[in-house]
């Protein structure tokens, strides 16, 4: 009797003992089978899962990256990228296969962001607004996300925070209850000084956007009427003239916004004129930008811009959709040619080293960030596309600043504004909200 107890109690043992060591396995095997970074995840990324860890820092020199089409590139070893319109959007098409149901009214909803599995989205931003580059665009995507979340901004008086002179703390506006708390964003027009910056919006994320020189100065040229103080405005082209003699009418500084009619955006990113032609200073300007910034988009490259920049702040893409700010209009337009464009390279050397410097380190960004990269593009013009259809009427424009004409809307939904508005729109809502907040600011 003792000996079938003994024996019924060693089988029993040993099922268990079975059963268990079973379990674990299986357990391990569902683990190791659902683990984010253990396979390749193919299709559109669900809401609050990036397909992979942002990456903070690239070095080595970059690949070198032609767009086919809107919709996929491929690797070269040689051969400048070609460059296409920031604001040319693409009409929708299927994504793997299927119609994507998103429409703006979801996309926009003010809900509760879902947690990412693989990183928390980065709500403390500095982005130096360079001119002429589609910053107001990228501003307004930064400004939208930051106020409808009671982010709080370093803002001055008006959307320009500082232009002619390196931006200082005092050009922001205190207000009594923030008590010398930091803040989440610093978006408007401010030129580089990065410890002023840091004393109010510590360990940010910093960002900033290029734009090729030539099609920058002549964006720029034309948009704040420098011709005007000239005396060009008679001429054919006046570009064209300016760029006959360029020195003749920069050295004496009588026209407006003249520091950016050479090299502006190294100007905007903190470097001074006198430094023009000194090839050292501009190299180390570059190496510092380099080192300080986190990302530097391109406008020419707006939407593949906006996919890095969504890994790198871990946001949703209902976060980075855009409505254009404006476009130049044709009476502030000039005719341009290959050997004016040269001339403007020559004239703008400094600002063509930043270019090209920073061109290599996002097509080896985009490199980095692996084969998906074509399929969130196309993934991302197709929700954006469905935000232009919703809201834009194509065949209507705002003539209101004959600089720009800007789009209008057809659809005039919360939503769509919330889309359209610029940072000349934003910034005095951010303004009255945070005066609301924390009181009257001195």
């Amino acid at each position: 009797m003792s000996q079938s107890r003994t024996a019924g109690f060693s089988y029993v043992s040993m099922f268990v003992t079975v059963l268990c060591t079973c379990t674990v396995i299986l357990i391990a095997i569902v683990k190791f089978d659902h683990s984010p970074w253990d396979k390749q995840i193919t299709g559109p990324s669900p809401p609050g899962v990036m397909r992979f860890p942002p990456d903070h820092s690239v070095q080595g020199t970059a690949a070198q990256v032609t767009i086919l089409d809107h919709s996929s590139f491929h690797v070269q070893s040689t051969g400048p990228p070609v460059l296409r319109s920031a604001l040319d959007i693409q009409s929708g098409t299927e994504h793997q296969g299927r119609k994507i149901q998103s429409t703006p009214e979801t996309l926009l909803e003010n809900k509760p962001r879902t947690e990412s599995l693989a990183c928390k989205a980065k709500q403390r931003i500095v982005f130096l607004k360079t001119h002429k580059t589609a910053s107001t665009t990228l501003v307004s995507i930064l400004e939208r996300y930051g106020y409808y979340r009671n982010l709080t901004f370093a803002v001055g008086k008006s959307h320009i925070l500082s232009f002619q002179y390196k931006f200082v703390r005092r050009n922001v506006l205190k207000f009594p209850g923030m008590q010398g708390k930091p803040f989440d964003m610093l978006t408007n027009h401010a030129r580089y000084n990065r410890p002023e910056m840091d004393f109010l919006v510590p360990n940010a994320t910093y960002i900033t956007i290029l734009r090729k020189p030539e099609d920058q100065l002549d964006s720029a040229f034309g948009y704040f009427e420098m011709y005007r103080g000239m005396k060009l405005e008679n001429e054919t082209n006046p570009l064209e003239k300016f760029m006959e003699d360029p020195m003749k009418y920069y050295r004496p500084h009588k026209y407006h916004m003249w520091q950016l009619s050479r090299n502006g955006m190294l100007f905007d990113l903190g470097l001074e004129h006198k430094y023009d032609e000194n090839d050292p200073k501009i190299v180390e300007k570059i190496q510092e930008i380099d080192g300080d910034f986190d990302l530097v988009l391109l406008s020419d490259f707006f939407d593949e811009s906006l996919i890095l920049l969504k890994r790198l702040l871990c946001w949703e893409y209902e976060d980075i959709l855009y409505l254009s700010s404006g476009i130049r209009s044709a009476s502030h337009r000039f005719e341009n040619n290959e050997d004016l464009a040269k001339r403007i390279r020559a004239w703008s050397h400094g600002d063509v080293l930043l270019y090209n410097h920073f061109n290599n380190t996002f097509w080896k960004r985009v490199k980095d960030y692996g084969p998906t990269f074509k399929e969130d593009l196309r993934h991302f013009r197709e929700l954006n596309q469905r935000v232009y259809d919703d809201c834009i009427d194509r065949n209507n424009t705002n003539k209101s600043d004959k600089r720009v004409e800007k789009l209008k809307l057809k659809n005039t939904s919360e939503r769509c504004k919330r889309l359209q508005r610029g940072d000349i729109n934003y910034t005095p809502m951010i303004r009255k909200s945070m005066k609301s907040r924390f009181g009257s600011p001195s």
